[in-house]
């Protein structure tokens, strides 16, 4: 298996291997494309990660694409699914549960009860939500359902992946800069959230804003990852975003770096897809690039007045990486 470690910066990497174990990924799954969870496992389980895949609906593509056959997970069996995946042998094992886009308020009451199990089972494990309710132009679902993740799978989350829009509706508000979106998420009370479409500072560029909740000792500032957009980015990048930035967190990069690499690997991948004119993320041609991306974005800090760090920017349009 890849030693994950070595490849975070670990400077003890070789002493201590890293050992990835089992992650649970509860979203929709597509026939064609990458997006959800076709985009989240197979992210994982390019980082050397065991992923037990779990659908909430089945879809020929990505509802963008054009309107397809949407297939629904009967309720019971998927509360059932889950409870099997509860008395898995190697379920304590499990490193983290992530969820995303779910098809029913049934999906939302199981999935909380398969969290609750898995604490006990393992009190150091995560979970991850990312709230897929919607974006800019509304809601992508029954408004209950959304209510429901908000109350239900919000609170028990450890990392919480919004965008703006999302963000925006969890807390009620209507936030048009960063220092609001900091403040509405610091209310959610989780210890990491990671919003993407944050307001970025460069101009035509793209932010992810990472606030931490810290400690009455330690409060760390907010950290911002910006990069020059790309014009008419495919379907998934929030899905790969999210698996990006768990899978690097297992694997022990801090925070500031698994943002960085999971920013860099989402923009290369989405700059290279761009410039072979592909519908899709190409996520299995370029996956080499999860690792160790070579596309350079720009991190600072919020609040702390000059940036934090300063790399080379990517380019302003999609230009061949090879």
């Amino acid at each position: 298996m890849t030693d994950l470690m070595a490849q975070t910066g670990n400077p003890n990497a070789r002493d201590a291997p890293f050992v990835a174990k089992p992650i649970i990924v509860i979203s929709s799954h597509v026939m064609a494309g990458a997006v959800g969870n076709r985009a989240a496992a197979f992210t994982l389980e390019r980082l050397g990660f065991p992923v037990w895949e779990v659908p909430t609906v089945i879809l020929p593509w990505h509802p963008g694409h054009g309107p397809g056959t949407v297939q629904k997970i009967d309720p019971d069996l998927f509360a059932k699914s889950l409870e099997d995946l509860s008395r898995h042998p190697d379920f304590a094992s499990v490193s983290a549960i992530y969820s995303g886009y779910l098809g029913s308020l049934e999906q939302v009451a199981a999935i909380a009860t398969l969290v609750d199990k898995f604490k006990q089972a393992n009190p150091e494990g995560l979970y991850f939500c990312d709230p897929v309710v919607g974006d800019k132009g509304g809601l992508y679902m029954a408004e209950p359902i959304a209510v429901a993740i908000r109350d239900a799978l919000i609170p028990r989350a450890d990392i919480i992946s919004p965008n703006r829009f999302e963000l925006n509706w969890l807390t009620g508000s209507a936030e048009e800069n960063n220092i609001g979106l900091i403040e509405q998420a610091k209310k959610l009370g989780r210890k990491t959230t990671l919003i993407t479409s944050a307001f970025a500072l460069m101009r035509n560029s793209i932010a992810n804003l990472l606030i931490q909740k810290g400690t009455a000792d330690k409060k760390p500032l907010p950290i911002m990852c910006e990069h020059p957009a790309i014009p008419n980015p495919q379907n998934g990048t929030g899905d790969m975003m999210a698996s990006l930035f768990l899978g690097h967190k297992l694997a022990g990069a801090s925070d500031e770096m698994a943002l960085k690499k999971a920013s860099s690997g989402v923009l290369e991948v989405v700059t290279r897809s761009a410039n072979l004119g592909y519908r899709d993320l190409e996520v299995a041609r370029f996956a080499d690039r999860f690792h160790s991306p070579m596309a350079m974005v720009n991190m600072r800090q919020i609040g702390a007045g000059p940036k934090l760090t300063r790399v080379r920017r990517a380019p302003k349009k999609p230009q061949p990486l090879d």
